[in-house]
């Protein structure tokens, strides 16, 4: 479409110009060497609550990473930052791509929801969460996770958690120019370049804010050899770059606020679906790179005024354009699709007194889908005999909040009506309280799936058609202890069960409704702060409480699924010479997982256990002021470490980049 060409022109000229001219306005910074821990426990979000509230009063397990947690890790991109979350792991899925397991289940396909700037990311055609290379956290400002089912407050797409991501333009104030470069073994190199930029000017006398951020990267995903499942191999070098491209725009002025995003993320591949080019006409192996790539852009509108002094509202009006897992290939190996989505949001917040408050509101949108080209299938009948299709989703939504004295109560409910599977009521019910050093929570959430345009066209197609949705009921227990003025605890039980389960069928090659899954475990987590030392150790532990998928589950271990660790250690710990300069050590432990590594019938053959990785990068970072100079080595050990696909669907394990050299310098004007 001319449209993204376009795009593509201005941020191309925004890059220079960030690249050529001075910044103004002065950085906000909230550096761990100057936070306590009372200070951290302080920090407020509303990402599960009505009102901004800190994470122990939040009716939910969730996780804040801040600015200087993300500066100090050494993180390239958000998959990196997710890797230290509690009970998420990277893994691989069809075409190369990645994404994020939580607590034992796969969530690349619509049950994870990933928002930047309030707008969400997900692609329209399956709802996946493509990850890998994307999202360059140096224009990051902070990440809010929901740890738990989103679905009452946040729709179909929120089955597992929800990832809230807010850009440095959004709210900082300043400018910046990142430069990354990675160098690995045998010349393999990752570069990026990042500009972010916001001001406030007097309007009128009242604030007009614009924010910027903008970045460019490139580089190969892996540097080692890649083996199918029947044996057959080449090296990933130069054979895997990613190149992710982004622009997003805002300005804020009255209660308005105005937004467009650009990402584009194109990525070499020659795996396909594991075949790497045998299952599809002329059936002959590829010898050179196909692209695949995802393009989205969006703009949206919203409005926030008071009534009066308990009577707040938020309107807003959005549209996605988006082209997902599109290809240029070998063989005439292309596929062209087209999505978008025209969205219409209300929302109200009524407090009724301190001690109580309603948030409510509705959601519409209209989604049309397109397929003009395609190699995997007829596109002139890809859906119901057609080309293209169309959708409609209306949803309700309510959270009422209470302090009783004794604890908190939010009580929650949305209904949601999807012209495609129907409709659907899912409540939520937490309890919270936060007494003195202690803080207790129990949470009961009930979510959904909603499938999207192709997940439900390429089960139909196979005969295997969905009429209804994925549902999703979870139980949390959580505890915290405040030991002292540097150290706190926090322990959280969960219980979660997937009923008719949507995933990708071997045998038929095609999605479907494959059965049911239910996970439960144990999170616990020790957070230490004092004036120069800041750490976090984690450790997740999941096991199956049922499981009626063979598709992912491990015949030899009842306690397995393929491709997700039950067990896992995590942690991030920074020290601080100074305010100048400090040391980051970021370390993940994870135990035995089983892969399907080898089968000429391209489906598993009989999982074999990896074995235990463990990931070490270290990080120093050295900012005298208005610039800083940071180094680091990534995969210290150079430990093998494997991108696994967590279903029987013919991929083989990936390996990832060995030992690399880290490099970054960042410009800044305070």
């Amino acid at each position: 479409m001319a449209i993204f060409r376009r795009v593509r022109f201005v941020q191309s000229v925004l890059l220079l110009c960030a690249a050529l001219s001075g910044f103004a306005g002065a950085k906000e910074t909230d550096s761990l060497f100057q936070l306590s821990l009372d200070d951290l426990m302080a920090m407020e979000v509303d990402i599960a609550s009505n009102q901004k509230a800190t994470l122990r009063q939040q009716p939910g397990t969730v996780t804040l990473l801040s600015s200087s947690y993300i500066e100090q890790s050494g993180a390239r991109y958000l998959s990196d930052l997710l890797r230290q979350v509690p009970g998420f792991w990277v893994g691989t899925d069809t075409i190369g791509t990645f994404s994020v397991s939580f607590r034992g289940i796969w969530g690349m396909e619509a049950k994870i929801l990933l928002m930047i700037d309030g707008i969400e990311q997900n692609e329209l055609a399956f709802g996946s969460l493509v990850l890998g290379n994307r999202y360059p956290v140096a224009n990051i400002q902070s990440v809010e996770i929901i740890r738990g089912p989103g679905s009452a407050r946040y729709g179909g797409q929120a089955a597992l958690a929800v990832i809230s991501v807010t850009t440095k333009g959004q709210q900082s104030q300043g400018g910046e120019i990142h430069l990354y470069s990675d160098l690995g073994k045998g010349g393999n190199h990752r570069g990026l370049l990042a500009f972010s930029y916001a001001d406030n000017q007097r309007v009128e006398g009242n604030n007009l804010h614009l924010g910027v951020s903008a970045s460019v990267a490139t580089g190969d995903y892996s540097d080692k050899d890649w083996l199918a499942l029947d044996g057959y191999g080449f090296s990933l070098k130069d054979n895997s770059d990613s190149r992710p491209v982004n622009l997003n725009l805002n300005l804020q002025y009255q209660g308005w606020q105005a937004r467009m995003q650009y990402d584009r993320f194109e990525q070499q591949d020659r795996m396909l679906f594991g075949d790497a080019g045998l299952f599809f006409s002329p059936n002959l192996r590829y010898t050179e790179p196909n692209t695949l790539s995802f393009e989205h852009l969006a703009v949206s509108l919203d409005k926030k005024w008071h009534t009066n002094q308990n009577l707040s509202w938020e309107a807003g009006i959005s549209h996605v354009s988006q082209r997902p897992w599109n290809s240029r290939g070998q063989y005439g190996h292309d596929l062209v699709r087209e999505l978008s989505r025209s969205r219409a949001d209300i929302s109200a917040l009524y407090q009724f007194s301190e001690l109580s408050s309603l948030l409510f509101g509705a959601t519409a949108y209209r989604e049309q889908a397109r397929v003009s080209e395609s190699y995997l299938f007829d596109a002139d009948s890809r859906f119901d005999g057609q080309p293209d299709t169309d959708n409609t989703n209306l949803a309700l939504f309510a959270q009422y909040q209470r302090d009783l004295g004794w604890a908190a109560l939010t009580l929650a409910g949305r209904y949601e009506d999807d012209g495609a599977v129907g409709s659907k009521f899912v409540p939520r019910l937490a309890l919270t309280r936060h007494w003195k050093k202690w803080h207790t929570k129990l949470v009961y959430n009930e979510a959904f799936k909603s499938p999207q345009f192709d997940t439900l066209a390429s089960a139909a197609n196979a005969g295997n058609e969905i009429s209804g949705t994925e549902t999703t009921s979870a139980w949390e227990l959580e505890a915290g202890y405040q030991l002292d003025q540097n150290l706190a605890f926090t322990a959280n039980l969960f219980w979660m069960k997937v009923e008719d389960y949507i995933g990708f069928n071997p045998q038929t090659a095609s999605n479907t409704t494959l059965g049911d899954i239910a996970t439960y475990g144990l999170e616990t987590q020790a957070q230490w702060q004092s004036e120069h030392l800041a750490m976090t150790i984690s450790h997740s532990y999941f096991t199956l409480g049922q499981n009626s998928i063979g598709d992912i589950g491990v015949a030899i271990d009842e306690d397995a699924v393929l491709g997700i660790p039950n067990q896992m250690f995590k942690l991030n710990l920074s020290y601080f010479t100074d305010l100048r300069s400090s040391f980051n050590l970021s370390a993940q432990q994870i135990f035995g997982r089983y892969a399907c590594v080898e089968d000429l019938n391209f489906i598993c053959g009989v999982p074999q256990k990896l074995g235990h990785e463990s990931l070490i990068d270290l990080f120093y970072r050295f900012n005298p002021g208005r610039w800083s100079l940071s180094a680091g080595l990534s995969n210290v050990l150079d430990e093998t470490q494997y991108w696994v696909q967590p279903y029987r669907g013919g991929q083989s394990p990936i390996q990832g980049q060995g030992r690399r050299l880290m490099l970054e310098t960042t410009q800044s004007n305070d």
